[in-house]
């Protein structure tokens, strides 16, 4: 019988590798397919949407839908409106869910044809839902060794849809991905994606892209060369921006960024210079190149400084003379630009003129000062002022504030802030306070950490294991278990758990004073976390031996070897003298 077998053949197509008996039918049903194909492509191409319903029901297309989807594609792909519109078409009528491959080939035939504004739909659906790795091959055509001059209007969409929605290491990656098929980007793309990185602050990534679009032969154009006068400045080298200006490239915003940067290290010779020099050049100098110097001006208390640019300022227009009308607009401009010591000048003035300001305007400056590093004394200060004048402050400022004092070495001070804030029936979230604590417990900041910690738990906000993990070891350290059981139970109650190494230290101290039902409660609590391992198991057997509860110790001591967490041999061995 093996004899007459056909030998297996690795490079036969799998359509062959049937018996003799089911050629026939195969083959049948393959022409059956292609006619119906044809039927199928032959309505679409000729006749009008409106009548594709009922020309196409009598060829049952719902049936084993998807593979048909591509080969009908076949027939009509150079005709990209039709293919959208049978790719809704079937959507609509036959339930039709198209994979990941159809949705590609469909935004393909789109982008390639220039009707991307009906492909980018689409596109946005894909790449909300799956990697660049899966999205990347089935989107652009292998052009391996191709120069790679060569422009994929549907990579760069990709690449530009990852920038709209914050994702540059996605964008990256797609990046990499379309120099290895020998494509490469517009200017366009890659202004999107050096911008989202100086945005993000990842200067070394975006002079490492900047690098890289360089020696694959992309050309910058005046927009490439203002985000690399904003790294420049972010990356502290802010001089260098004159080597642009020197080009013969500018704008508005270069200026600024020179006049800001002198004015900060209070250069305000070569600040008035490139503000004079932008004057020559026929643009008027904004509230920000004002501001800016003002800033730099409040900050390094350079009176002549303050009163030229204020002169300046109200000659422009910028501010009205007198300012009093527009305190709040002004002091509200000037916090969005992150000028917090030209703020503190008109606040200072409102205050000594008694003018009072709007609610909204002391939630922007507690903003901007806890922004500004080195400024979150001023700005406690601010939130003081605010609570005794009963201003209001929102969820997102307070929000903002838990996460500056969270950065800050334990203090009195801002501990007691911290308190003051939960107080309020504020919760936040559990990762910057758990963070906080940690930091305290780490000094020895006990009671702080205690009064802090029972404030967050009973406000319902769950810390992280770290955190709780501290203060169960320490109240097992200082036998106080009856703190530790109600420590639990809050942990129960929220769903949280501890380190498995601090459950064992839990049990041994329950066991120790005698919480026998206790130690089991919470042993089951484990067990409905999959928080078991082979040493809880073996404190819990030991101490139940120990109790002589040798039955309980017997089935615990059976499931732990069911569960595959057998100890060392030694362990065990001590482990099993206890049923002696």
């Amino acid at each position: 019988m093996l004899g007459n077998q056909r030998p297996e053949n690795p490079t036969e197509p799998k359509f062959f590798k049937t018996s003799e008996t089911n050629l026939t039918p195969n083959w049948r049903i393959r022409i059956k397919q292609r006619e119906l194909v044809s039927q199928a492509s032959t309505i679409l191409l000729q006749r009008h949407s409106k009548l594709w319903a009922s020309l196409l029901k009598p060829l049952k297309l719902s049936s084993n839908f998807t593979p048909l989807f591509h080969q009908i594609l076949n027939g009509i792909q150079t005709h990209p409106k039709i293919c959208y519109g049978f790719y809704k078409w079937a959507q609509r009528t036959l339930d039709f869910t198209p994979d990941l491959r159809a949705q590609c080939r469909l935004i393909r035939i789109l982008f390639g044809s220039g009707q991307s504004e009906l492909g980018r739909p689409i596109l946005n659906s894909i790449v909300q839902d799956y990697p660049p790795a899966k999205i990347v091959p089935l989107l652009i055509q292998p052009r391996k060794g191709a120069a790679f001059q060569n422009i994929s209007p549907v990579l760069n969409s990709v690449i530009v849809c990852y920038c709209s929605k914050q994702k540059y290491f996605h964008g990256l990656e797609v990046y990499q991905m379309g120099k290895q098929y020998g494509f490469g980007l517009s200017v366009d793309t890659c202004n999107a994606l050096l911008n989202l990185l100086c945005d993000k602050n990842e200067l070394r990534l975006a002079w490492c892209c900047y690098a890289s679009f360089i020696r694959n032969g992309v050309s910058g154009d005046e927009f490439t060369w203002s985000v690399i006068a904003r790294v420049l400045y972010k990356d502290g080298k802010f001089e260098r921006i004159s080597r642009i200006l020197n080009m013969g490239i500018y704008n508005p915003e270069m200026f600024d960024l020179m006049t800001d940067g002198y004015s900060k290290i209070g250069d305000f010779e070569a600040a008035f210079g490139y503000l004079n020099e932008l004057c020559s050049k026929g643009i008027e100098p904004s509230f920000t190149t004002y501001g800016s110097m003002l800033d730099g001006a409040c900050k390094h208390q350079n009176r002549k400084v303050i009163e030229n640019v204020m002169s300046f300022m109200v000659e422009k227009g910028h501010i009205p003379q007198p300012h009093a009308s527009d305190y709040d607009l002004i002091i509200q401009k000037l916090c969005d630009m992150g000028k917090t010591f030209a703020m503190d000048l008109f606040f200072k003035k409102a205050h000594d003129e008694k003018i009072e300001l709007q609610h909204i305007t002391y939630e922007y400056m507690l903003r901007a000062l806890l922004s500004e590093k080195g400024r979150l004394e001023d700005a406690i200060e601010l939130y003081n002022v605010m609570h005794e004048k009963n201003i209001p402050v929102s969820d997102n400022c307070y929000n903002e504030l838990v996460i500056v004092l969270c950065k800050e070495n334990p203090s009195q001070k801002v501990s007691n802030l911290l308190v003051d804030t939960i107080r309020r029936g504020f919760i936040f979230e559990a990762k910057e306070l758990s963070n906080y604590v940690n930091k305290q417990c780490a000094e020895g900041r006990w009671r702080e950490a205690e009064e802090l910690f029972d404030l967050i738990m009973d406000q319902g906000c769950l810390l992280d294991s770290t955190s709780c993990g501290y203060f169960v070891k320490r109240y097992c350290s200082r036998r106080e278990i009856g703190k530790a059981i109600t420590l639990h139970d809050k942990l129960e109650d929220l769903k949280g758990t501890l380190d498995t190494a601090i459950y064992s230290i839990f049990l041994a101290s329950l066991f120790k004073e005698k919480r026998i039902e206790e130690a089991i409660k919470v042993f089951d609590y484990m067990k409905a976390c999959k928080q078991l391992n082979s040493e809880s198991f073996s404190v819990m057997i030991r101490g139940l031996c120990h109790e002589k509860e040798l039955r309980k110790a017997m089935k615990l001591h059976d499931e732990m070897l069911e569960l595959g967490l057998k100890p060392d041999q030694r362990t065990y061995k001590r482990l099993i003298s206890g049923f002696g």
